[in-house]
Parts: C-alpha cells; structure tokens; sequence
C-alpha cells in the first residue's frame, strides 16, 4: 500500500510538473490594450515619460533604461494579439508593428547605451500615440 502511495504521489507530482511545463507563463492571457496603456503611458510619471528624463540627464542609469525598454517590447508585442476597438484590423497590425519595432529599437538601444538612439527610439515611440488612437481608439 505504501508503494502504491508513493508511487501515486510521484505521478501526480510528474504531472504537476508537465502542466506546469505547458501551461506557464506563455499560456498567461496576453494584457488587453487598456492594461497595456495603462502600464506604459498613463499619467505624469509613466514609463515612457521617466525613460526620456532619464535618457536626458547626465549620467544614464542604463540598467533602468534597459529594464523599461525590455518591458515595452512584451508589452508592446502584446498590443498586437488584441482586436482594435474600432478601425480595420490591417490598420491595427500595421500601427502595432510599427510600435513593437520603435520597442525593440529603444531596447537594441539601451543594450549598446546608446543615448541618441536611445532617445530617437523613445520620441518615436512618443510620436506613435496620435495616429494609432486617432484611428482606433473609442
């Protein structure tokens, strides 16, 4: 019995661990678009907003720059798994990638501490906003 017991704790175990496996953090929902502005644009001192101060000072704390680019290109790919709130989906896609692409532009950059790319990639990514809500944001 107690073989049997051990045996069955040692299954279960092993399939916890394969669900685990293929239901971690990949299988997590993606952030809707609202969590995702939210997250990187909202309000005076937001991520987008503290990465250009930061990038215009003297001295640049890169790992911080670099840890904010890392997350607008997750967040940034995320945007495009969502359907727009209005507006055609080629529009949407179109817009995203250009977003995604100003990310990991942002992100190459910090990684190379780069400061003029650095900011050109975060006043493109500044300038995205306009033309993506005007055509599909409620």
């Amino acid at each position: 019995m107690k073989r049997l017991a051990n045996g069955l704790g040692v299954l279960a175990a092993t399939a916890l661990g394969l669900t685990a496996l293929f239901t971690g953090p990949a299988a997590a929902k993606d952030p809707t678009i609202k969590e995702v502005m939210a997250r990187l644009h909202k309000g005076a001192n937001c991520p987008l907003i503290l990465v250009k101060k930061e990038l215009q000072g003297a001295q640049v704390d890169w790992d911080d720059v670099q840890k904010t680019s890392k997350e607008f290109v997750v967040l940034g790919g995320a945007l495009a798994k969502n359907n727009p709130p209005r507006g055609a989906r080629d529009s949407w896609t179109k817009l995203t990638r250009q977003y995604l692409e100003a990310a990991q532009a942002l992100d190459a950059a910090a990684k190379k501490k780069d400061k003029t790319a650095a900011l050109a990639a975060q006043a493109k990514l500044a300038g995205s906003c306009a033309s993506c809500h005007k055509a599909h944001r409620d």
